[in-house]
């Protein structure tokens, strides 16, 4: 399982500090966060077997039908579509919504409750579309679903909540400014090596909603979590006022207990001692 998929929220700071651009001085704040937010509904269309050819879609709706029957697929195909054609009409409104209101006149304090509030009705429209796709998984892996839905969950309802009072502190930090005039630093601990399989089988290929590791999130993804959360509070750290690197951190903590990350990395570290 790809890790964003999990930690949707989590990357919504974490993968603007990651990247590569280079961003200017005077970038505009509402255009970042507005690009990151429409990056993460993207990642929410899960309906993704066209773009893997035909091998792996026969794989999938083979897996479907031994689980969950002749219809299995057909259900779980349905609600993903109807679900990505909510998000893609919500990408389009948002995108339109900055061009009408512009940049200069955005305002923080009532468009972030409107962004929230949208998003979080898209995650909870989520739910049931990841429930049809239930038929088609085998019992651990159902296990596994759940789990990675509440850790995305989370993470959402941590800078949402309250209309978005987080999330508003985040801006108002100028966290976003910080984020874009940052100097890239080497962070002091190393990203876990990448455990990069060679897979053949078509459902695994499919991935996320298709296919679930049955111990997700697994160790080496939760030391990944951890090392991203270490990264990202040294390079906050650098920001003028310390709300950014303080509400991050949160968020990290809250999506590791989530996971049962922080239970799995205290006893890795208990053992190790």
């Amino acid at each position: 399982m790809k890790i964003f998929v999990a930690f949707l929220f989590v990357h919504l700071i974490a993968g603007i500090l990651c990247s590569e651009a280079t961003k200017p001085k005077n970038a505009l704040h509402p255009e970042i966060l507005v690009e990151s937010y429409i990056n993460m509904l993207r990642a929410l269309r899960l309906y993704r077997l066209d773009d893997l050819g035909e091998a792996v879609k026969q794989a999938v709706i083979d897996k479907c039908k031994k689980n969950g029957g002749p219809k299995a697929f057909d259900d779980a195909k349905e609600s993903l579509l109807s679900l990505q054609n909510s998000i893609d009409s919500l990408i389009n409104d948002t995108a339109n919504q900055v061009l009408l209101v512009g940049s200069e006149s955005w305002n923080a304090q009532e468009q972030i409750p409107r962004l929230c509030d949208k998003y979080m009705t898209v995650l909870n429209q989520t739910k049931p579309a990841l429930n049809s796709v239930r038929p088609c998984l085998d019992e651990a892996e159902r296990a596994s679903a759940n789990i990675a839905y509440n850790m995305i969950f989370v993470g959402g309802d941590f800078f949402c909540r309250n209309n978005g009072s987080n999330l508003i502190s985040f801006y108002t930090a100028r966290g976003f400014e910080c984020i874009a005039n940052l100097p890239r630093r080497k962070c002091s601990v190393e990203m876990p090596p990448r455990d990069i399989p060679v897979l053949t089988d078509g459902v695994r290929i499919a991935g996320v909603p298709w296919s679930y590791e049955p111990s997700h999130p697994s160790l080496r993804e939760c030391r990944t979590l951890r090392t991203i959360k270490i990264c990202t509070a040294e390079r906050l750290s650098g920001c003028a006022q310390p709300e950014p690197a303080n509400l991050m951190n949160s968020v990290f903590d809250t999506t590791e207990k989530a996971g049962g990350c922080e239970i799995k990395l205290n006893a890795e570290a208990s053992s190790a001692a």
